[in-house]
């Protein structure tokens, strides 16, 4: 689920010297821009890895079912000595993935980012910060006065993006913890059908 936050509208500055101070469109200020709207970018891609690693969960889960599928049966051929701890793995097999399956659907539950305010609003917010600002420096050039007016502008854009990225980032992080646990449980029961085809190869019920 999207969410977006709303631009508000700008506080008046005191003075001409404080305007003036955000009018500034150097390269510096450019650059830290540039950064944190690539830090912004990262998270909102960031959100989409769960999804993207859904067919490895589904391709590893059909896989154990399977194998336990065709290999369970096969242990009445095997010796008790031999099957009873064969069929426990398995059975701890299904439980990692039942385990697995939990810690996705968690990480699913967390989906959703913070997105900046829509378009119509920031539009609306803009002409807002236009107004205010001609009122507040009636004296100033056309020039001086698009500074400033674009100066909060981005300055309201570029706070967006930083809450947004902080929560987000927030969110990334319990995503990626519970898809990882949900890939040590999901590996860790291929690792045991793989081990208790082997065992059961070895016992003699694979023929």
């Amino acid at each position: 689920m999207e969410e977006t936050l709303s631009p508000g509208r700008a506080r008046p500055e005191p003075d001409r010297e404080t305007a003036t101070y955000l009018a500034d469109t150097g390269a510096t200020q450019a650059y830290l821009e540039g950064y944190v709207r690539q830090r912004f970018l990262r998270e909102l891609d960031e959100e989409e890895t769960v999804i993207r690693s859904l067919p490895f969960y589904a391709t590893g889960t059909g896989a154990t079912f399977a194998a336990i599928a065709v290999a369970a049966p096969q242990l009445r051929q095997a010796a008790p000595s031999f099957a009873v701890p064969i069929a426990a793995a398995f059975a701890l097999d299904v439980v990692l993935v039942v385990v697995s399956i939990a810690c996705l659907l968690a990480a699913l539950v967390r989906r959703g980012v913070l997105d900046v305010a829509p378009e119509a609003e920031l539009l609306r917010s803009a002409g807002q910060v236009a107004q205010d600002t001609r009122e507040q420096f009636a004296d100033a050039t056309p020039q001086e006065l698009e500074s400033i007016i674009l100066a909060r502008v981005r300055g309201s854009l570029v706070a967006q993006m930083i809450v947004a990225t902080a929560r987000n980032r927030e969110a990334n992080r319990q995503r990626k913890t519970w898809r990882n646990r949900a890939f040590v449980a999901l590996v860790g029961a291929l690792l045991l059908t793989i081990g208790g085809l082997v065992a059961t190869f070895v016992a003699g019920g694979l023929r």
